[in-house]
C-alpha cells in the first residue's frame, strides 16, 4: 500500500506501535475479505462489538465500559447494527432507562464469520512463526493486555 507521498506503510520506523499497527491492519483485511456480500455495511468495529455481546445480552453501559467508548457512541453503533438486523435491544421491565442488547441470528452468523477469519489468521501466523513462537507471542499479548502498564 502506498500513500499519496509515495511512502510504504512499512517505511515507518519499526517501533512497536507501527509493527502492531501493520499486523492489526492485516488482521482487519482478513476479517473484511469476502464479508461485504454476506454482511453488507459492517466494519471491523461492528464485528468487535457483536463479539462482545454475550448470548444473554448486555447493557449498553456495560458494553461501552468494556469497549472503552461513551454510552452515546456505543449506542450509535448498536442502532446501526439494529437497523441492519444484526442486533436487537429492549428496555428492561424493572428499569426503562436500561437498554439490553442481544445479537440476532444474523448477528451470530456475522460473529462466527469474523471468528473464523481470525482463526485463519492465527493459524497462518502459527505456521509462519512456528507453534511455540506463536504461543509465546500470543501469551505475551495476553500479559500486556491484562497486566499492569509499565512506565
Amino acid at each position: 500500500m502506498t500513500s499519496v507521498n509515495g511512502l510504504s506503510r512499512l517505511a515507518a520506523p519499526p517501533h512497536v506501535a507501527n509493527l502492531l499497527g501493520v499486523a492489526l491492519e492485516r488482521l482487519r483485511e482478513q476479517i473484511l475479505a469476502g464479508a461485504e456480500r454476506p454482511f453488507p455495511g459492517l466494519r471491523v468495529s461492528h464485528y468487535r462489538l457483536l463479539d462482545m455481546i454475550p448470548p444473554e445480552g448486555a447493557r449498553i453501559t456495560d458494553l461501552a465500559a468494556h469497549a472503552g467508548m461513551t454510552k452515546q457512541g456505543l449506542g450509535q453503533h448498536v442502532d446501526y447494527l439494529q437497523e441492519r438486523g444484526y442486533a436487537e435491544s429492549a428496555r428492561l421491565e424493572g428499569d426503562r432507562r436500561v437498554r439490553l442488547v442481544r445479537r440476532t441470528e444474523k448477528g451470530d452468523e456475522a460473529t462466527a464469520f469474523a471468528r473464523a477469519a481470525i482463526a485463519r489468521v492465527e493459524q497462518e501466523w502459527a505456521e509462519r512463526l512456528g507453534a511455540e513462537r506463536y504461543a509465546d507471542f500470543r501469551q505475551a499479548l495476553v500479559e500486556l493486555g491484562v497486566g499492569q502498564p509499565t512506565r
